[in-house]
């Protein structure tokens, strides 16, 4: 995901979220000749995209494709409002992790997905609620490891070796010698923390993250992984401990040939790339934890789905569809370098050789689908405060995760009726 849909963008999307639509329609209509038409609303990101592929479909369907320019998350937020003006647009595109949200309050068509072959389990799994399907998967992500291939010859492929690296001198951090930053990961964020929690034995919700009545983040796994975590909190200087500004601070260190190794998601390639790391910029699987333990992130990326109320619902399938053949999932790819969700065509991105496509993908085998179920957008707060409690020693990392469970049960319960 791009860094403004995921992380705590998410819970903007749920708290803009009103309840069921009371009624209008999509903004789908017959143009002046007679032809059917349908609005598709996407990120100026994928603008050039759409716009490039849409005149074959509209050729072949006799219809007309209208493409709007409009923030994602904007696009969502006001989904249920614009759906009553009749301003809403038949096709967008929607974070995994706010498809079940979005489908229960009805702002979502059911749709049957394509049986080509073009999706194995895991990706069917992130449009699915109650065992129903609410949209075509577009993309997959999941957090990978970066490194500067001038301070590192390979990738690490444990944590001890990291361990081992924060030792030496030559990362000491500029304004405080007792820091090291050799390895930097922003485990505030609890998208990025998640995968440690996991590996622990923690979890988000029972029955493999479909049982919002039970949650995992205080079991004695997810206390342990919080443990590990905080130890590196007394490696790195004090400014990781913050919620937002260390993410531009490990950035800055990356590019600046400071830190070694770092873990963000695909989505950063590009800006490192943009802060001069063309030729020695690293990517592979995540490391090993401590016990041979495996780093468990989110799977995670995004999905075409229709509205609702759109009232050219078939059409708006048709042209989703069209847009996850392998043809079109590979345009999609080389235009926007998000690794398609499509097996065919994700495939020959690994092929390719493409270093950030074989991590993703190797990584997203390892990963744990996001939970799509709509007590999810609660999690997201009360997670990032159990974590900066732990690193900042506010709170044991016990008291943390006891406090922070208490917190996240209390939303659910008071939003969902759910006990």
């Amino acid at each position: 995901m791009k860094k403004g849909i995921k992380k705590l963008g998410i819970v903007a999307v749920a708290a803009g979220l009103t309840a069921l639509a009371l009624g209008g329609c999509g903004n789908s209509k017959k143009a002046d000749s007679g032809e059917k038409t349908i609005t598709v609303s996407v990120d100026k990101n994928y603008y050039k995209y759409a716009e490039s592929v849409k005149g074959e479909f509209e050729k072949e369907n006799h219809c007309k494709v209208v493409v709007k320019k409009n923030p994602t998350m904007d696009t969502l937020q006001k989904l249920s409002q614009d759906e009553q003006s009749g301003n809403a647009a038949d096709v967008m595109l929607a974070p995994y992790d706010q498809v079940g949200t979005l489908a229960k309050q009805g702002l979502l068509a059911n749709v049957t997905l394509p049986t080509d072959g073009r999706y194995n389990s895991r990706d069917k799994q992130n449009v699915t609620l109650k065992g129903k399907q609410y949209g075509d998967p577009a993309t997959i992500e999941t957090l990978v490891e970066y490194y500067n291939k001038d301070l590192v010859k390979d990738a690490p492929t444990t944590f001890d070796q990291l361990s081992q690296m924060s030792k030496d001198p030559k990362y000491a951090y500029a304004h405080d010698k007792s820091k090291n930053v050799a390895f930097l990961c922003q485990w505030t964020n609890f998208y990025n923390a998640y995968g440690v929690i996991k590996a622990y034995g923690g979890y988000v919700f029972g029955d493999n993250n479909t049982n919002p009545k039970q949650l995992g983040l205080d079991t004695p796994g997810a206390v342990d992984g919080i443990k590990y975590m905080t130890s590196w909190f007394n490696i790195w200087p004090k400014g990781m401990q913050a919620t937002t500004s260390n993410e531009n601070f490990i950035t800055s260190q990356f590019t600046k040939g400071k830190t070694a190794v770092v873990i963000d998601g695909p989505w950063m390639a590009q800006t490192y790339k943009k802060d001069g790391m063309k030729d020695n910029l690293g990517v592979a699987a995540l490391p090993m934890l401590p016990g041979n333990r495996q780093y468990q992130p989110f799977a995670g990326g995004k999905a075409w789905v229709i509205n609702a109320r759109s009232n050219q619902k078939a059409l708006a399938k048709k042209f989703i569809d069209y847009l996850t053949t392998e043809k079109n999932q590979t345009l999609f790819y080389k235009d926007t370098q998000e690794i398609p969700a499509n097996d065919q065509s994700r495939a020959a991105a690994v092929k390719s050789g493409d270093p950030l496509a074989v991590a993703v993908n190797n990584q997203y085998q390892k990963s744990d689908p996001m939970p799509n179920i709509p007590e999810m957008t609660e999690v997201w707060t009360g997670a990032q405060n159990l974590l900066v409690n732990a690193a900042s020693g506010k709170e044991t990392p016990e008291q943390a995760a006891k406090q922070a469970t208490k917190q996240i049960k209390q939303q659910i319960k008071q939003k969902y009726h759910v006990n």
